[in-house]
């Protein structure tokens, strides 16, 4: 599926032939595309920086932008289906054309951070070395005209916010406090994603037992109208046919009772010991083999995302164990009879 970036704000996977316009209203990006010619390719309010893919320009595009705007990158997202990766930057969260920031002053500031700042006291979440700042130099102009990722942006933002917090900026002449706050603002548009939070301790325990408190009073209102007679006194005389264990470790029984035996292994040493111990080894193993289960993944040096889309053969596999516990503990508690035979529950 091909991939629309959303630079410093949205990665998606999306179905070949998406209208690019439609897309990007659906991510709420409607104030910055308002379209007004419905989509039709006729005015230019749904236009958007393209850095990647989209295809060559149509005519409707080459009337209504000109050669100018088009060699900039700039085209009408009506006009675009995405059939292949697109990197796309839209309105309002653009970095070239933000304010003028002189490339020279960039590449001034890079040099004097790689060599007077201690790179380690940067705050940044990725490691800065002079070899990246001189990266960085050499693609100044690239990145000042819409080009780069969001962790290049992160080093810079880094750089110039260390500059300013620490009063250094008067040893760049050219470089005022005024210019740093207005190159921070257009930075800024292009960091990296946050990365959603975690509800943890306190709040997730005020959910925890919320949760709590309305299963339990929701048991007790249910227990008041609805009879649950004991069973006969057990009696060494008469022994029930089935004698079923409790629903919570029924599924166990049935995993007994279609079990084969395979040589020196009874049915009861493979369902009773051998399969739930395998079963409950796998769920206790996913959080340090889920990266080798996610092989599809391009970039296997980035952790895989905690969205369910990130990782669809954990979340697959997953379900498929407890599915399966589910389905057992259902047959064993309905569809098993006098001496374990099938029966209907309805009958």
């Amino acid at each position: 599926m091909p991939k629309v970036v959303i630079l410093g704000q949205k990665e998606l996977d999306v179905r070949p032939g998406t209208n690019l316009l439609q897309l990007l209203k659906e991510q709420r990006y409607d104030d910055q595309l308002p379209a007004t010619c419905g989509g039709q390719g006729q005015c230019s309010t749904c236009a958007v920086r393209v850095l990647k893919g989209g295809g060559d320009p149509n005519q409707n595009e080459k009337e209504v932008l000109g050669e100018e705007q088009l060699a900039k990158g700039w085209r009408l997202s009506c006009q675009i289906s995405v059939n292949q990766d697109i990197e796309v930057e839209v309105p309002g969260y653009e970095v070239a054309e933000a304010i003028q920031i002189e490339p020279e002053l960039v590449r001034t500031v890079l040099a004097y951070a790689a060599e007077k700042i201690p790179l380690s006291e940067l705050p940044s979440t990725q490691k800065i070395t002079v070899k990246r700042l001189k990266d960085l130099s050499n693609r100044t102009e690239s990145l000042l005209e819409g080009g780069g990722d969001p962790n290049d942006f992160e080093v810079l933002y880094a750089v110039f916010s260390y500059i300013g917090k620490d009063h250094r900026a008067q040893e760049i002449p050219e470089l005022t406090g005024e210019k740093i706050e207005k190159i921070l603002e257009a930075f800024a548009k292009r960091l990296p994603a946050e990365e959603e939070e975690i509800i943890t301790y306190p709040y997730f325990l005020y959910v925890a037992f919320t949760v709590l408190f309305f299963l339990i009073a929701g048991l007790g209102i249910y227990s008041v109208f609805r009879d649950a007679p004991l069973e006969e006194p057990a009696t060494p005389s008469f022994t029930p046919n089935p004698e079923k264990a409790p629903w919570y470790f029924v599924g166990i029984q049935e995993l007994l009772a279609i079990s084969p035996n395979i040589g020196p292994l009874t049915s009861v040493a493979i369902g009773g010991v051998i399969i739930p111990a395998l079963l409950v080894l796998f769920l206790m193993a996913i959080p340090y083999i889920e990266p080798y289960l996610e092989f599809w993944r391009k970039d296997k040096s980035k952790p895989v995302g905690r969205r369910l889309r990130d990782r669809p053969v954990t979340t697959a596999l997953f379900t498929l164990v407890v599915g399966a516990i589910i389905v057992l503990i259902i047959i064993g508690q309905y569809f098993r009879g006098p001496q374990w035979e099938w029966v209907l529950p309805w009958k």
